[in-house]
């Protein structure tokens, strides 16, 4: 299984050490979601499958990997960039 980066997700760190939330956001539409972390390691793995269970999608593009929310939102951004 090819392991997905995460290139549509950033770390917000929370004002308390160790806390945060993992922003993953959409490469067409810009909608996102968060998911909260305490331990000081956000489990870019773990959001990618909540994610794949919530519908999203992931497809690499020109080399690199793109995340988005919906199947439409994914063929839209293909049809503008490649």
């Amino acid at each position: 299984m090819e392991e997905v980066e995460p290139v549509s997700k950033e770390v917000e760190w929370g004002q308390i050490f160790g806390e945060g939330d993992v922003v993953c956001t959409c490469d067409n539409c810009g909608h996102d979601l968060r998911f909260p972390f305490e331990d000081s390691n956000p489990d870019f793995r773990g959001v990618q499958t909540r994610l794949f269970e919530m519908g999203w999608t992931a497809i690499k593009v020109g080399g690199a990997w793109r995340d988005f929310c919906s199947e439409y939102c994914r063929n839209q951004y293909i049809k503008k960039n490649t």
